[in-house]
């Protein structure tokens, strides 16, 4: 028995857990990397300075099992026993073992009565080369056993040499003053020292040893002298000090600013200079590599792949990233349960990868950096990914989800679900998972310390799990806002952007359905909720009059894991640090809140939880309104909404050009053309662009800017036609216009006309840019130039008169047979009719009588009569949402319309596939 309470068992006690937490981590990558002789080195080192250790305190099955793991480790050096996963398992579960005497020994003081026979009977058997026994080198009656021990260094690299239990040697131990003796006077050898080879080698390596490592160790004397050990209860502490400091700080900093006092400004900003500078140090002192935690996976991976008979190779990177050591104790566990669940759900067998055309090695991915004021950590596997058809499936099965929730749900909502508690898609219970339980205390630890999960997976190709986390939980930035008389605070972490409306805006950009209010941003309809009202600031509702009739509006637009929306608040104060202080006990429940701080000015704030008081006031009815707006929108648009560039020519009269084949708009110098015959040129891009005259191509009256000697600008729209672009010369460039109504085209009076449309009541004629380009000499030569070879037949169901006209002459130089369809009931018919047999289906999403999703859903109901036919979708715009579930419907792909290049790749994509 020993004290555990003495310094030089504490000191020892240090030392063994440091050694073994990264020696298992470095014998699993030696065991990837065997050539790899300095780690091998560090890890023999190692176990050697613990033997002796144990050897020194007289921790008997602490120093028997620690030589025999050194032994082998010394064969294996050698080269006389060649390592083999049976030796990585024995030695790692003498790692196991040590461990487990370590944390007895701390309890108690005592070695557990566990003998350890097991373990000790696999190193007779792991190797054919004869070991030497324990009894050779260190027999139990020379231990000083259980007296008062001299304060003596722990590490002691010198051999002990002794005889046969038969003799009963005295061990003198020797103190200095100024240098501790590590001597032990050797006992008389007997006449037939039973000593083998490997023995020998044992003895030689360690006196060299000795005899390298003492000057280091003198010097590592110095070095210690300056590092001390903290405890973290004090770092705690000290940093709690700092955080009421910090505090102090911001007053001082607040009562400052009011006073007309320079002497007292100045001893303010000084003040907040030392602050700053002592809250940065001592938060780098809580600091620590996230390497320490996924070192440890390594051995998980590795046992656990081993027991499933799958190849899996890990891969850490970014292990110097560094985070609180607080929160790294706080992902360790909702970790291990991620990478377990990649091992035994992800990763497939390698029987079943070969068969998918993988790989028999299986890999994950660990990955640690830094990101946006957080640290990232990625878990990544290339297994068989999470089917949503699955999930969704199961959710409801298990009454999880309601079948008109599910009806509304997207992809990222049904891979979440897997969050939910008592979830699980397993086929059966093992003793790794299966059970429902995990994934959802994963997201409530992370949770937990103001941290977030995101999840993406592709069927077949494998899962990601994204861990976002804050550096410390201590002390945050945060916006500061009030609402009525109280003051809150935002974590800048959530923080997306400010927004005010003022004047007519107020009324205009809030938009109002079924009692739940919205804010079109960037075209996104997003809830936004008046802070005062949800949380119950103001006793009474404003009147339907009230409400709208204010001067300005702020609106924090906040995101809480994915999920945006905004939060109007009365006043934007600034930006602040602060510090976190936990709710009281009895106001724990208020998911809304995540804690208070102390303002400059003394008051108490509330920290406004951003997915708290999102789920606390939505109820779910704003993605239930949202997806009401969307469906009104559909049902309501008849025709497709074309975007036009309007522009005025030599005749006076107003024309428009499609915008989506607009690329820039330009002014040249009338001086900088050139002329290749009849042609105008000019130099754009390192290359000559043809300069088209609209007035002569389409006989209008009036002259073209181009043959005005008068004008020295001249005003310019560039378009790209067959990936080549011309240059059309206008008198001027006016405005950019929506045209929702029928294009006429029966009012075409001359070539290069595809139509006329209203703008603000102004009857427009509509440009067309291909027929325009064909008219040309130089267009002519360009379309036989790009001409392909028929490539196949593409279905094209489109409402709209310009982007049917510009898809199909798109798709046309690209090589394809065009069928126009008018909307989707159109196509159904031309299906059904089989006098086509088409390899590509291009279907607009909002037509009349039959829409895209509709027209999507008939097809891939009817595989079996017309085949298994790729369908691309295009819309004037393409939301995350509308990703999600198109590809749930059945689309190959969704592109914009307006994105040419885009919709080019999607075909040749498909093509092949």
């Amino acid at each position: 028995m020993v004290d555990p309470n003495s310094v030089i068992v504490q000191e020892f006690l240090i030392e063994s857990f440091e050694n073994l937490t990264g020696i298992s981590e470095e014998l699993t990558q030696y065991e990837k990397t065997p050539t790899d002789s300095e780690l091998l080195n560090s890890i023999y080192r190692k176990v050697h300075t613990l033997k002796g250790s144990a050897s020194f305190l007289g921790l008997h099955k602490l120093q028997e099992i620690t030589h025999e793991g050194e032994n082998l480790l010394d064969l294996i050096r050698e080269g006389e026993v060649k390592l083999t996963g049976d030796h990585v398992d024995l030695l790692l579960e003498t790692f196991d073992a040590c461990i487990e005497i370590l944390k007895s020994i701390e309890e108690s003081g005592n070695e557990p009565e566990k003998s350890y026979e097991d373990i000790l009977k696999k190193y007779s058997g792991s190797h054919d080369v004869e070991l030497p026994r324990i009894d050779d080198y260190f027999p139990y009656e020379n231990y000083i056993g259980d007296r008062q021990l001299a304060p003596l260094p722990i590490k002691v690299e010198a051999p002990v040499v002794a005889t046969p239990k038969k003799e009963k040697p005295v061990q003198k131990v020797v103190e200095k003053k100024e240098e501790p003796v590590k001597e032990v006077r050797p006992v008389e050898k007997p006449k037939e020292p039973i000593i083998s080879k490997p023995q020998m080698k044992n003895e030689k390596k360690m006196t060299e040893e000795k005899t390298v490592e003492q000057p280091a160790a003198a010097r590592q004397g110095n070095i210690s002298d300056s590092v001390v050990r903290v405890n973290v209860k004090l770092l705690d502490k000290i940093m709690n000090v700092v955080g009421e400091l910090v505090l102090n700080r911001n007053q001082i900093l607040q009562f400052a600013n009011n006073e007309d006092a320079p002497e007292l400004n100045r001893l303010a900003q000084e003040l907040n200079v030392i602050t700053t500078e002592l809250q940065t140090d001592i938060m780098t002192t809580r600091m620590q590599p996230v390497g320490s935690v996924l070192g440890k996976f390594e051995r998980i991976v590795r046992d656990l792949a081993r027991s499933q008979k799958k190849k899996i190779k890990l891969t850490i990177s970014g292990k110097e990233t560094e985070l609180d050591k607080t929160l790294l104790e706080a992902i360790r566990d909702p970790m291990t349960h991620l990478i377990r669940n990649s091992v035994d759900h992800g990763v497939e067998t390698p029987d079943a990868r070969k068969i998918a055309g993988k790989n028999e090695e299986g890999s994950i991915l660990i990955k640690a950096y830094h990101e946006g004021g957080q640290v990232t950590i990625e878990i990544r596997d290339d297994g068989n990914g999470i089917d949503p058809d699955k999930i969704l499936e199961k959710a409801l099965n298990k009454g999880l989800v309601t079948p008109e929730r599910a009806a509304q749900m997207g992809k990222k909502d049904i891979l979440n679900l897997i969050f939910l508690p008592g979830f699980s898609t397993a086929e059966q219970v093992t003793n790794i998972s299966g059970r429902g339980v995990g994934m959802d205390v994963v997201k409530s630890n992370i949770e937990k310390i103001g941290g977030s999960v995101d999840i993406d997976s592709k069927v077949g190709e494998g899962t990601s799990f994204k861990l976002k986390i804050p550096l410390t939980l201590a002390i945050v930035p945060a916006l500061v806002v009030q609402s009525g008389v109280e003051t809150f605070a935002i974590p800048q972490i959530n923080l997306v952007e400010l927004v005010r409306l003022e004047g007519d805006e107020c009324s205009t950009q809030i938009e109002k359905l079924h009692e739940s209010e919205f804010y079109r941003l960037r075209g996104d309809l997003i809830p936004v909720f008046r802070l005062s009202e949800s949380i119950g600031l103001k006793k009474q509702k404003l009147k339907e009059k009230e409400k709208y009739e204010e001067d300005f509006l702020n609106i924090v637009i906040l995101n809480a894991e994915g999920k945006v929306y905004g939060l109007i608040v009365d006043t934007v104060l600034d930006t602040e640090e602060i510090v976190v202080k936990a709710l009281s006990r009895k106001l724990k429940d208020l998911s809304i809140y995540g804690g208070t701080t102390i303002m400059g000015d003394g008051k108490v704030a509330l920290i406004v939880d951003a997915l708290g008081f999102l789920n606390y006031v939505d109820k779910g009815h704003s993605q239930k309104a949202s997806q009401m707006v969307v469906q009104e929108s559909v049902n309501t648009l008849k025709n497709e909404t074309d975007e036009v560039l309007l522009c005025r020519l030599g005749d006076g009269r107003h024309y428009s050009i499609p915008l989506c084949l607009v690329n820039r708009l330009e002014e040249f110098e009338k001086t900088d053309i050139e002329w290749s015959g009849d042609q105008p040129l000019i130099r754009y891009r390192n290359k000559p662009m043809p300069l088209i005259n609209l007035e002569k191509t389409m006989k209008l009256n009036g002259t073209s800017n181009l043959m005005d000697q008068d004008q020295k600008m001249l005003p310019c729209v560039v378009v790209s036609i067959r990936n080549s672009l011309f240059g059309f010369i206008v008198s001027e460039i006016r405005d950019i216009a929506l045209n929702e109504d029928i294009i006429d085209s029966d009012t075409v009076d001359r070539d290069g006309i595809l139509g006329t449309i209203y703008v603000n009541d102004t009857t427009v004629s509509l440009i067309d840019c291909h027929n325009i380009i064909d008219m040309q000499p130089i267009g002519q030569n360009l379309k036989k130039k790009t001409a392909q070879a028929n490539r196949g037949k593409i279905l094209l169901v489109e409402d709209s008169v310009l982007y049917k006209k510009i898809q199909k002459e798109h798709l046309s130089d690209l090589g394809f047979e065009i069928v126009e369809a008018n909307h989707g009931q159109e196509a159904i018919e031309i299906l059904k009719s089989r006098r086509h047999q088409f390899d590509i289906i291009v279907t607009d999403l909002e037509m009349p009588v039959c829409n895209g999703w509709e027209f999507v859903k008939f097809v891939k109901e009817h595989v079996a009569d017309f085949g298994d036919i790729p369908v691309i979708a295009m819309s004037g715009t393409i939301k995350s949402r509308d990703l999600d579930e198109g590809i749930r419907s059945g689309f190959k792909m969704m592109i914009e319309k307006l994105n040419q290049q885009a919709f080019q790749e999607a075909i040749n994509n498909v093509m092949t596939l």
